[in-house]
């Protein structure tokens, strides 16, 4: 009796190991195709800024996977095909109690279980254009990936990115709040906002991403110097 249910164990986690590989098989697919983003990726402009994906390679299902959690919202498009729009509501981790909430929304749309859209909060476009937004998102085909953090950077410096305008921390901190924390290396300025994802049902930490501004200068009316951000899983 021992010796079986060992071996149905050691099944049971050669299973999961399984699936868990061809979760981040999946996820290898999709950098990949932000690597050669201009082939895998269309860039809609006309409501807003969305991403579509013409040959989608990740599924509803590893969404779950990674977050451990269902999202904030589900809304069923259609029946035949089955086309859902899943919300997850990103909040910002706030330091004081005088800070004003921030949250950013973003859409993922499954058709058939397949992701074939990402719609970006238009409260994120207002605060970075969208030229910029696109190109910190083509940054992720070059991500640094993490695995024992469970955690992908991706960023972009001002001097390489000449034709894409940036924001200014002024505009930022006016949209967003103040930073969740702030510092200083080598003489320039850290900015760093923390956005939480909670599982809808319990609450409990879910997911995170982290926007890190980096200045040169004491004029807060000028463009940041560089953007990292960080997408991180519990």
């Amino acid at each position: 009796m021992l010796h079986r249910r060992l071996i149905q164990a050691i099944a049971l986690a050669l299973v999961l190991s399984l699936l868990s590989g061809c979760v981040y098989l999946r996820l290898l697919r999709f950098k990949n195709q932000l690597h050669d983003f201009d082939a895998n990726v269309v860039v809609e402009h006309s409501d807003g800024l969305s991403l579509q994906f013409p040959n989608p390679v990740l599924r509803d299902e590893d969404f779950i996977f990674i977050t451990n959690s269902d999202p904030t919202r589900i809304r069923a498009i259609s029946q035949q095909p089955k086309v859902e729009d899943w919300d997850w509501r990103f909040e910002k981790k706030q330091t004081a109690e005088s800070d004003k909430p921030f949250d950013i929304v973003f859409r993922t749309r499954f058709e058939d279980g397949m992701l074939t859209r990402i719609d970006f909060d238009e409260k994120l476009v207002e605060v970075m254009p969208e030229n910029f937004i696109e190109e910190v998102f083509r940054s992720f085909g070059k991500a640094k990936i993490n695995k024992l953090r469970k955690s992908a950077t991706a960023g972009m410096k001002r001097d390489a990115s000449k034709d894409i305008p940036l924001p200014s921390m002024s505009e930022i901190s006016v949209a967003m709040g103040e930073p969740t924390n702030t510092g200083k290396k080598d003489k320039r300025g850290l900015w760093h906002y923390v956005f939480n994802f909670y599982n809808p049902k319990n609450r409990d930490l879910s997911g995170q991403f982290a926007i890190l501004f980096t200045t040169d200068s004491d004029n807060m009316d000028r463009e940041v110097a560089a953007v990292e951000l960080t997408g991180k899983a519990p």
